[in-house]
């Protein structure tokens, strides 16, 4: 979840309403209820990306609103479809452009930044090792809970999904090939870790008590993760990713963003682990 900006030109508008079959009155029906632009533009991203997951959601939108759902329940829906596409569209993100990939990063650092301004519990490492320690079937609805629709959470996770989705469209229209990251790639992406690092110190001790922790016990781990500053650490990725040069920063992300869509954290942790502190 940490975890995901930019203006993003959309193909032609897909109106609902000038259409008579049953998908269009059940998407106009979800739309009426879910009025405001960060919906709405989310929608329209998952309906370009996957048209199916689009069709899905919109009879299961015309379903609980014959049970009279309110828009709290239809905004559940909507997080729980998108959510969902992430996995779905995991390998596509293999192949998006460096500057798309930055593009997510900027979104979710844009959400953390706001976080940290609010001194939120999302910045505390206990809270974020505790959500990890819940199953799936647990920890899927306590993260919807956290973005209630109309609040700044909630607008920003809209955003933020958009971004996702438009990504995963451009990689599926226009895929961009990447080969895996090598030595030189890893060595960039340290020395500009060690740059941020040497600029913010409470940063650096963070990770290396991180990377020291590897190996020596799950409860260390938990431990260590329990005193980040969660918020700093993915404003830092946003600064690192931003330092990179495209081509870098390209193939860095397209070995990490499919295993962050799919929730493989042992993979992801692993890799930035070995990139940060490689030799």
């Amino acid at each position: 979840m940490a975890g995901f900006l930019g203006v993003f030109l959309f193909g032609p508008d897909r109106d609902p309403v000038k259409s008579d079959g049953p998908d269009a009155v059940s998407a106009l029906a979800l739309l009426d209820k879910l009025t405001d632009s960060p919906t709405r533009k989310a929608v329209e991203a998952l309906q370009a990306a996957s048209p199916g997951t689009y069709a899905q959601l919109q009879t299961e939108a015309a379903l609980a609103l014959k049970d009279g759902a309110d828009a709290d329940a239809l905004s559940n829906l909507t997080l729980q479809a998108l959510f969902g596409e992430f996995q779905n569209k995991a390998l596509v993100f293999r192949s998006a452009r460096s500057e798309d990939y930055h593009a997510i990063i900027v979104e979710l650092s844009k959400g953390l930044q706001q976080l940290k301004a609010l001194d939120s519990r999302w910045c505390e490492g206990d809270q974020i090792a505790a959500y990890l320690a819940q199953n799936e079937s647990d920890l899927v609805p306590t993260l919807l809970a956290e973005f209630p629709y109309g609040s700044p959470q909630y607008d920003w996770a809209m955003d933020w999904m958009s971004v996702i989705l438009i990504t995963a469209q451009r990689a599926q229209d226009a895929p961009t090939r990447h080969p895996r990251p090598g030595f030189r790639d890893e060595t960039t992406l340290q020395q500009e870790g060690l740059a941020l690092g040497a600029e913010q110190w409470g940063l650096a001790l963070q990770i290396a008590a991180f990377a020291n922790s590897e190996g020596i016990s799950y409860a260390r781990m938990q431990e260590v993760v329990s005193g980040m500053d969660v918020c700093q650490l993915g404003i830092a990725v946003e600064a690192v990713s931003e330092r990179l040069p495209a081509d870098v920063r390209g193939r860095i992300w397209a070995d990490l963003m499919p295993e962050i869509m799919i929730g493989n954290t042992p993979y992801v942790m692993w890799r930035v682990t070995d990139y940060f502190f490689i030799g």
